[in-house]
């Protein structure tokens, strides 16, 4: 008679906050991870990277990125699930609107997404690296809390008044997203 071992495997979730910290309301992503980090009592920037192995693996890792595209992906590689945390320009809502989907429910924008023709988006990224055998999460695992802001390019380290208060109700999406 043998003997089978089971291990369980935790879930290995990302906290991705994106954005450019000194370009005002686009670095709400940023803001967020923080504040979550703080609430959470996880370490920003705890993760491994790609290919390491810890002696105790992170389940939750919170990083800050000025990412998109395929740099995005390969910082997602490992990752049973990954939450975005970013602004959003759509003009459908108002100022500080905190949005939350899943990026299966996204239409795919592949073009006018980026400023650089050498990228691609997310999801095209996200299907590159699962094609060439990535471990990735699917698309309905990346969930998506955005913040809708208009004042994205404007220089400075400061949020707008609407900006900074939606940082606690985005908080508590990420939070309710990990069922903390």
């Amino acid at each position: 008679m043998s003997i089978v071992h089971c291990y369980f495997m935790p879930m290995r979730t990302l906290i991705a906050g994106l954005g450019n910290p000194i370009l005002g309301d686009d670095g709400v992503g940023w803001r967020v991870a923080e504040e979550f980090s703080r609430r959470a009592g996880i370490p920003l920037g705890d993760s491994q990277l790609p290919g390491e192995t810890a002696i105790q693996p992170n389940t939750i890792s919170i990083e800050r990125f000025a990412l998109s595209g395929i740099a995005l992906m390969e910082r997602m590689v490992g990752y049973d699930r990954v939450i975005i945390i970013d602004s959003l320009n759509t003009g459908k809502y108002e100022q500080g609107k905190v949005v939350v989907f899943p990026l299966d429910s996204l239409a795919d924008l592949t073009y006018g997404h980026t400023a650089s023709a050498h990228d691609v988006s997310l999801k095209n990224a996200l299907l590159l690296g699962r094609q060439m055998g990535a471990f990735l999460p699917a698309d309905e695992d990346v969930f998506v809390v955005a913040i809708e802001a208009e004042h994205v390019y404007d220089f400075k380290e400061e949020l707008s008044p609407a900006i900074a208060a939606a940082v606690p109700v985005a908080v508590e999406h990420v939070m309710k997203l990990m069922e903390l």
